[in-house]
């Protein structure tokens, strides 16, 4: 029987069944497995893909519940060993180990390779989000968007992309034919002004800023009900072309913005009013570029790059955000559900017969047979729900001709032996994993931290109240979500299907807004403050995020005709503690790398993951994991090169 609901709670439709309801969180959850072997998993009311299950997504709370454990050096107990022996095992089963996978079996065709992942679908956070609604299937993508920039990836990277099927010519004559129905409708971004702030609620249509001038934004902020203060430093922030640093070299204006935090610079520099600094630091959401930590953590250069408004009279050289290595970073490229499009190819090709079809196109829209990811007769295995706890050399490191990876499945500690090893995990887990690795080199893993984010998508029967409204993405400070947006996804000739009509389903993005986890009055440094964030993301059930999302829909959308109860078809909230990787703060630490000296290889383990490049890139990704095979397949796979020159001998 489930809980009593408020009567508020029935009108927002609470009450209502969706595919799939978590409501523990991951802190209930880890004080449930006091032992890596009490691990329990939480019931899946529906059966089928993962990636139709609603709810609270993202990380399992299982997975997190026993890699936390073992951080806390709680013992294994009994390990049962399976018997089985592999050519390599792989540590995770996201983008970075599924890459490690195929360059693995392109430089040993044949080998026996086993994928194991603690969560329950694969691709790590390139996960596919899916829902039905009136018979039409909605794709989105629950984390990784897209791969960023195509010339910006490794040689091997992007032959390994064309051999899955991914044409870049044609997928460019496919976005040339992409039409966005929002976009096209006439709609316009917005602004919620919410009534705890602001004495009541009102949604305010955008100015397009193409061509704004400073008349025609203060005329807009001028119906807006914010304070004077606010309006006027919004205004400059947009519009000033000052130089606010006249009279210094280029190279000295840049030396100062890397030593000044973006906080400073609006401030102090810019002299904008706190008042509207606070206000625009509240519109970030919570996928922004130094999550949950806030403009005081963020140097003024770094911020130049990704928000050039304020620094348009500085006179600063113009730095692409992504890139500046390639003078053309070429395409993007995007699946309808995102980078899970790419897991999912990969997936066909290591695993035949896991996935219908022949091309990138026929792929979308194919059901992914999950029962055949871990037959014992395919030469590559994907074991999910297989949380690793330990990876030990045989024998001292030094001359071990093997590796035991020992996991939790099911509540079972269980033991696999391989040749060799890559961990793809998270980079910050690997010394808690492999306990034998050089103190210097954990020291440097530690320094590993990433950045909490959650994703939310609410699939929506139509999306009328939007046309009514006339607006296409909405934005609201001191809300639980900071911005609001109907998602039209790439549609690949025809191979997916976005609505054409108002009257038709839709999913709605939903971010977090920042101040639900930042924590800028704390002073700390910003990784102390991810993890604080992350332990205030686990905090969070998914009962009160989905009271959140329906009342706030409510409020922004009820004019228009909205109504929860009636119009929200699945909500899924792809929960990612340990989110995005972060590399090394300018302002904070010391001009090292500490990412290289953590992904040495140690003996026959190899260290891969976007962590290993300290960068939150699929390109990342894909060249850690090829790069940590390389090390492997060259220096302990196959010593001995194969011409009669070769000085280098030894056995295999």
């Amino acid at each position: 029987m489930g809980p009593q609901r408020s009567a508020d709670d029935r009108a927002l439709g609470l009450d209502r069944r969706i595919s799939r309801r978590d409501f523990l969180d991951g802190m209930a959850a880890g004080a449930a497995a006091l032992s890596v072997g009490g691990v329990a998993r939480a019931a899946t009311a529906d059966a089928g893909a993962p990636s139709r299950q609603q709810g609270l997504r993202g990380f399992d709370n299982a997975a997190m519940a026993a890699g936390h454990a073992v951080r806390d050096g709680l013992g294994l107990g009994a390990v049962a060993d399976t018997g089985e022996h592999y050519d390599l095992v792989v540590v995770g089963a996201g983008m970075s180990g599924l890459a490690a996978a195929w360059f693995y079996r392109q430089q040993r065709p044949g080998a026996r390779v086993l994928l194991l992942d603690g969560c329950d679908d694969f691709g790590g956070h390139a996960r596919r989000v899916e829902f039905e609604v009136g018979g039409r299937q909605l794709l989105v993508c629950g984390g990784t968007q897209e791969l960023w920039n195509l010339n910006t990836f490794s040689p091997e990277s992007l032959r390994m992309l064309a051999d899955i099927g991914i044409d870049r010519e044609r997928y460019r004559r496919h976005a040339a034919a992409d039409r966005d129905p929002f976009a096209a409708a006439g709609l316009r971004p917005g602004t919620f002004y919410n009534r705890e702030d602001f004495g009541s609620d009102r949604l305010l249509l955008n100015p397009s800023m193409r061509g704004i001038t400073a008349e025609k934004l203060r005329a807009h902020y001028d119906g807006t009900p914010l304070p004077e203060a606010v309006k006027a430093g919004m205004v400059r922030y947009f519009t000033d072309t000052t130089d606010h640093l006249a009279g210094l070299a280029v190279e000295e204006k840049i030396r100062r913005l890397r030593r000044m935090s973006f906080s400073d610079y609006l401030l102090n520099v810019a002299r904008l009013p706190p008042e509207a600094v606070a206000y625009h630091a509240a519109g970030w959401g919570n996928d922004m570029d130094n999550s949950s930590a806030g403009f005081d953590t963020l140097s003024a250069w770094a911020a130049s790059r990704s928000y050039p408004q304020p620094f348009a009279g500085l006179g600063l050289p113009k730095v692409e955000r992504f890139s500046n290595v390639v003078a053309d970073v070429g395409e993007l490229i995007q699946f309808p559900d995102g980078n899970a499009g790419v897991a999912r190819l990969l997936i066909r090709h290591l695993v035949p017969g896991s996935l219908p079809g022949s091309t990138a196109e026929d792929s979308i829209r194919a059901p992914l047979r999950y029962d055949r990811l871990d037959q014992p007769g395919n030469e590559v295995r994907i074991r999910l729900s297989s949380m690793v706890v330990r990876a030990a050399h045989v024998g001292d490191p030094d001359a071990a001709r093997a590796v035991d990876i020992s996991y939790v499945r099911g509540g079972r500690a269980q033991r696999v032996r391989a040749d060799a090893a890559v961990m793809a995990c998270f980079n910050a887990m690997v010394p808690y994993l492999v306990p034998e690795l050089p103190e210097a080199q954990k020291a440097a893993l530690h320094r590993s931290v990433r950045k909490a984010q959650l994703r939310s998508f609410v699939a929506i029967r139509d999306w009328r109240a939007f046309h009514q409204l006339g607006v296409y993405g909405i934005g609201s400070r001191g809300m639980p979500f900071a911005f609001t947006t109907p998602w039209a996804m790439p549609e690949w000739g025809g191979a997916y299907a976005n609505a054409r009509t108002p009257d038709e389903p839709a999913v709605l993005f939903m971010n977090l807004s920042r101040h639900v986890l930042e924590q800028r009055h704390t002073g700390l440094p910003p990784r102390e403050r991810w993890k604080a964030a992350r332990a205030a993301l686990q905090a969070l059930s998914f009962e009160t995020l989905e009271r959140d999302i329906r009342s706030q829909l409510n409020r922004m959308l009820g004019p228009g005709g909205f109504d929860a109860a009636r119009d929200i078809a699945g909500i899924t909230v792809c929960r990612w503690a340990h989110g995005y990787a972060g590399g090394a703060n300018e302002l904070y630490d010391a001009q090292d790398a500490p990412w290289v000296v953590g992904r040495q290889r140690f003996g026959r383990i190899a260290i891969a993951n976007s962590d290993a490049a300290a960068t939150s890139l699929t390109n990342a990704a894909f060249a850690q994991g090829h790069r940590a095979v390389m090390e492997l397949v060259n220096d302990v796979v196959r010593p001995v090169y194969d011409f009669r020159w070769a000085e280098r001998d030894g056995g295999v």
